[in-house]
């Protein structure tokens, strides 16, 4: 895991980050996310949360190859430290996707006006 976005990382997830790049950049600069850097050239973002349930990997952003094996080595990472996880989509496909490894959507948001 690295501690700062290069170029080559930006623009990689540049479709997952969109409006967020500097926000997650500094993030991964701060330690608060961590940036994975897959040999095939694909990348993760994720954090991990905690709260009085426990921790939460949350996965921030990711691009490349074999998203489902790559969430699912993450969930089962995750599984075994007694986390739950967390993902963020604006993408349809993604979601479903993410219905096939057993996520279920719990929220909707909607906004007006700003970003």
């Amino acid at each position: 895991m690295e501690k700062a976005l290069t170029t080559n990382d930006l623009t990689t997830l540049a479709p997952a980050l969109g409006a967020d790049a500097e926000q997650v950049a500094a993030e991964v600069a701060a330690g608060i996310s961590q940036l994975i850097r897959y040999a095939d050239g694909s990348r993760i973002v994720a954090r991990v949360e905690y709260d009085t349930n426990g921790g939460e990997l949350v996965i921030v952003a990711g691009a490349g190859r074999d998203a489902p094996g790559k969430v699912a080595a993450l969930v089962e990472q995750a599984t075994r430290r007694g986390w739950s996880v967390r993902f963020h989509t604006k993408r349809p496909a993604l979601g479903r996707m993410l219905a096939r490894l057993g996520f279920t959507e719990s929220e909707r948001v909607y906004r007006y006006g700003g970003k």
